[in-house]
């Protein structure tokens, strides 16, 4: 809803600024001035989509480090039969940011069609908004990669710990049937 409702109210501003710069330019005022309350929410816009992208970057950075540190979990003896996200809480927020992140980058690209649609063009809000889309694109491939290594880390240690309990059960189980034969032959 939220969504709608944002997107709705930056159409209309970005169509009353298109009615201003029109009028503008039937006063007489030259085009490169009249559009320039346009211009200048498309800037505004350009430079919010870097702040975002920076953001990403940085989480992206963060979730490349937490790629690392799994697999490092993965090669240690002693960490390799640890789980990591039993209860597959870390897969849902991971999942939930990639879903927020999703959601941000279709509004931003919703918002720069708008910029298109009341006929304004800026290769500045156009490389912001293909820059933003691929770094959301990658943010959520690293996010999906990192899960999948949690998963298989998990899964490793869960057949590491089933061999170690099977493992301990035939021992039990030996040291029983020799008990059992040592009473027999007594």
């Amino acid at each position: 809803m939220r969504k709608h409702s944002l997107g709705g109210n930056i159409g209309s501003l970005l169509h009353r600024c298109k009615k201003l710069e029109i009028a503008l330019r039937r006063a007489g005022i030259p085009a490169v001035l009249a559009c320039l309350p346009l211009s200048l929410l498309a800037c505004e816009y350009a430079l919010i989509l870097r702040q975002k992208n920076a953001n990403i970057s940085r989480i992206t950075r963060r979730i490349g480090r937490w790629q690392a540190t799994v697999m490092e979990l993965s090669c240690h003896e002693k960490t390799r039969a640890e789980f990591i996200d039993l209860d597959r809480q870390m897969r849902g927020d991971i999942e939930g940011a990639c879903d927020s992140m999703r959601t941000l980058r279709d509004l931003c690209l919703e918002i720069c069609s708008m910029f298109s649609e009341v006929g304004y063009d800026s290769g500045m809000l156009k490389r912001g908004c293909e820059r933003f889309n691929a770094t959301v694109n990658e943010a959520c491939r690293l996010s999906q990669s990192l899960i999948d290594k949690v998963d298989a880390h998990d899964r490793r240690a869960l057949a590491l710990r089933q061999q170690e309990q099977a493992i301990a059960q035939a021992g039990e189980a030996s040291a029983a049937a020799h008990a059992a034969r040592a009473a027999t032959e007594a």
